[in-house]
């Protein structure tokens, strides 16, 4: 496949008023989609997200280990500088990237939003992925255009996981 595949990270400073997501929180509900729409209890998930920070060159950010296990020793889908939380929100932090492949007339772009916004000891991440898939020139396809697209593209997966401190 000719093009190359380009990914975007947005990397915000950490300030004194960002909640801090440090921390085991079990599980109380977890729902996805895929396609979007039609939110399902996912069977045999995690019983466990594990939030740790991370550190890239100078930005401090948040990423997660699903695990079975608390103490975070039995992981699966581990948390990596591509899948980080890097904008404080209100109530929480905020994860956006963007990615965009081109090959002869072909264009995938794609959009992932994720949150995680805690209130006392309740936890919500919430995640979606959007992606186009079409014909757009080679200049057109970039992880910029994926951006301006955003969340108009067509929802391909959603997750909800409510979860509480321990």
């Amino acid at each position: 496949m000719a093009g190359a595949a380009l990914v975007s990270l947005v990397f915000a400073g950490c300030g004194t008023d960002d909640v801090d997501l440090t921390g085991a929180y079990e599980i109380t509900s977890n729902v996805a989609s895929s396609p979007c729409g039609a939110d399902q209890p996912v069977a045999n998930g995690p019983a466990f997200l594990v939030f740790r920070k991370e550190k890239f060159l100078s930005a401090e950010y948040f990423v997660f280990d699903r695990c079975a296990d608390a103490a975070g020793t039995d992981c699966s889908n581990t948390g990596s500088l591509f899948s980080g939380l890097f904008e404080p929100i209100d109530g929480g932090w905020q994860g956006v990237a963007t990615s965009s492949s081109h090959s002869g007339t072909r264009c995938l772009l794609g959009y992932s939003d994720e949150t995680a916004k805690l209130a006392g000891s309740a936890l919500v991440v919430e995640h979606s992925e959007y992606v186009f898939d079409g014909d757009l020139a080679e200049a057109e396809c970039t992880t910029d255009e994926a951006d301006r697209r955003g969340t108009t593209m067509d929802c391909d997966e959603h997750e909800r996981i409510e979860a509480t401190r321990r």
